[in-house]
């Protein structure tokens, strides 16, 4: 017999427990014809109460106080439910349990002397219960803890656990909370699972493990983003209780998995109602308009807009997130255009700068009451626009260790990187005659997103380049820097204006964008822009600088002036050592691809954070 289940819900015992954020505890209702029924507890089991939890975003279930339910069941008469549960304790819903038809019950006949069945549930460290939906919002996220998709979960055997994708970031915010590309760390470096035999059970273990519910999907085929490095686990297969993803039997060759079978999950999260409490208003369609948020002003709750000042591509990617439509593909500083109440004095939040971790607006700094914005708040309310997809630039650290080498550039050659600026200021001192001392590479630099990376500038505002003979799309691209090993920077390089076109392509993706006769630019999803180790500004000008250890970092899109899914991998690092003559890199990696324990091996450069201001 096939049982329909139209809905469930935990139904709190008291109106003022109703209000606390997530719904940890209550009462399990059923949806039957219309009609919210309670189910009857003498056949109840511990692994019913574990589905339950897992559908609702919790991990674990705990025990609660029977007789505060028990006192509250006598007051009312019950609807219960004709239905009795049994679950394995895996199942990622109700309606997956073996539903079987309980003894027919009449109207005056109350569950044979049971009660209604109660859970209480355990939420992830990330997800405090909050006094309120709408003024507690500080206490339901710890701003030191990181958010529920980064969570790292100390397994048995000592590994670390890492959900990262290009559909959740740990730097600027991803689309939705608890969906996203399975890491594991291995040997000190972060690697992917392959997808044979990726199931929603071996899903669901990672999920608990980083403080979710159960998996609503196990996405195979790099569907959440392609990662780089080592594949680590092949073949996964879990019986579902495992409390770390390491303890179920899997294939430690992977020989054959390439990154296109990169496993995903996408978890059941709690419901922390946060889209109550901001909206877009005079869009032309649902992902774009002006952000509207509900604050409490003199006592009582009332809509208005955001100060623009400061207004930017991380604030937009909280906001996007937040209402589930993706990420930000623009952050709009003025919304006069858009019809609606757009008055100075509708402002109710000013002073926003968000880390892009948050779930919501309030999450981020912000003046609170005391309201600043100098530009007015009509025609600068901030506004966004959001997109499904993103790109994901990704740095080759092979690429750079592989091209590295020193070059002693005669001044002559170097007009064109004069022009820009790369060199360092003590070159316009530098008799024509004489030579810089370069330190050079190559980088190549994919796109492991799900949509091209385009630049923000127009055709109409590219720059011609005479030296290079080709117009530059973006001002500023990517930033090279050399510091010590404290962290104090020596110096530094940069490509001021680039060229973006796909190099190369993997197989079977046909190259879309060139910067020859004014093409169109940008790099592909599959793509790699690279730039070779002999052009103008592939290099910093270590000159000045003295042998000795030092650290070598590149960072793309240091100015978040293009939406991308994940920032974090847009730093690299490396270890460099200088001894007058030659130079060498080693230990490339990306940023987040390595434990706290091997970062540490990075001393002075772990607060040195690329800000986007």
């Amino acid at each position: 017999m096939d049982i329909q289940v139209e809905d469930v819900r935990i139904r709190a015992i008291l109106s003022s427990y109703r209000k606390r954020i997530p719904m940890t505890e209550g009462y399990v209702e059923v949806k039957d014809g219309g009609k919210w029924k309670q189910i009857c507890n003498t056949e109840w089991s511990p692994l019913n109460a574990r589905v339950i939890c897992g559908m609702f975003g919790f991990p674990g279930e705990r025990k609660y106080n029977a007789r505060v339910y028990k006192m509250f069941a006598r007051r009312r008469k019950p609807s219960y439910w004709d239905y009795a549960v049994n679950c394995t304790g895996n199942e990622a819903h109700l309606s997956s349990c073996k539903l079987g038809q309980v003894s027919p019950l009449k109207s005056n006949v109350t569950c044979g002397g049971g009660l209604p069945v109660v859970v209480s549930c355990v939420p992830g460290r990330d997800f405090a219960p909050t006094p309120t939906p709408m003024t507690g919002f500080r206490k339901a996220f710890r701003q030191e803890d990181p958010l529920p998709a980064f969570s790292e979960s100390v397994c048995v055997s000592g590994c670390v656990l890492f959900l990262r994708s290009s559909r959740w970031c740990v730097s600027a915010g991803g689309a939705i909370v608890g969906e996203g590309r399975v890491e594991v760390l291995k040997n000190g470096e972060w690697g992917t699972i392959c997808d044979d035999h990726w199931s929603l059970m071996s899903a669901t273990v990672v999920c608990r493990e980083l403080g979710l519910g159960t998996a609503k999907e196990a996405l195979s085929g790099g569907r959440l983003g392609q990662g780089m490095g080592p594949v680590h686990m092949n073949e996964v297969q879990c019986s579902g209780f495992e409390k770390s993803i390491t303890e179920c039997l899997f294939n430690k060759e992977s020989a054959g998995c390439s990154h296109e079978e990169d496993a995903a999950v996408r978890c059941n999260v709690p419901a922390m109602g946060f889209q109550q409490s901001l909206r877009l208003s005079g869009g032309r369609n649902p992902f774009e308009g002006r952000v509207e948020v509900l604050m409490e002003r003199n006592g009582s709750l009332v809509w208005g807009t955001v100060c623009s000042e400061g207004w930017g591509t991380i604030e937009a990617m909280v906001v996007c997130r937040t209402l589930g439509l993706g990420f930000a593909s623009n952050a709009f500083q003025e919304t006069w255009y858009w019809p609606g109440d757009v008055s100075a004095d509708s402002v109710v939040m000013s002073g926003v700068r968000c880390s892009g971790t948050e779930m919501s607006l309030n999450h981020c700094l912000h003046h609170g009451a005391h309201l600043s914005c100098s530009k007015g708040g009509g025609r600068n309310a901030a506004g966004v626009s959001c997109s499904e997809t993103a790109p994901d630039l990704v740095l080759n650290p092979q690429a750079v260790e592989q091209t590295t080498y020193m070059e002693d550039r005669p001044m002559f050659m170097m007009q064109c990187a004069q022009e820009e600026g790369c060199l360092s200021s003590s070159s316009s001192l530098t008799p024509a005659t004489s030579y810089r001392r370069l330190l050079r590479f190559s980088s190549r630099i994919h796109n492991n997103g799900q949509s091209d990376f385009r630049p923000k500038a127009g055709r109409n505002s590219w720059v011609w380049h005479d030296c290079h003979r080709h117009y530059h799309s973006m001002e500023v691209f990517t930033l090279y820097d050399l510091f010590t090993l404290n962290g104090t920077k020596v110096a530094e390089g940069h490509k001021a204006s680039f060229c973006l076109e796909d190099s190369e392509c993997d197989e079977g993706i046909e190259k879309r964008y060139e910067c020859a006769n004014f093409g169109e630019q940008g790099i592909t999803v599959g793509c790699w822009d690279t730039y070779r180790h002999d052009i103008d500004c592939q290099w910093i000008d270590i000159t000045d600088i003295k042998p000795g250890d030092y650290i070598f970092q590149i960072v793309i899109n240091p100015n978040y002036e293009v939406p991308e899914s994940d920032y974090s991998n847009n730093i690299m690092k490396c270890r460099c050592r200088y001894d007058g003559h030659r130079v060498w890199m080693y230990s490339c990696h990306n940023g987040g691809s390595l434990s706290t324990e091997t970062e540490e091996t990075f001393p002075g450069l772990l607060n040195n954070q690329v800000t986007h201001r």
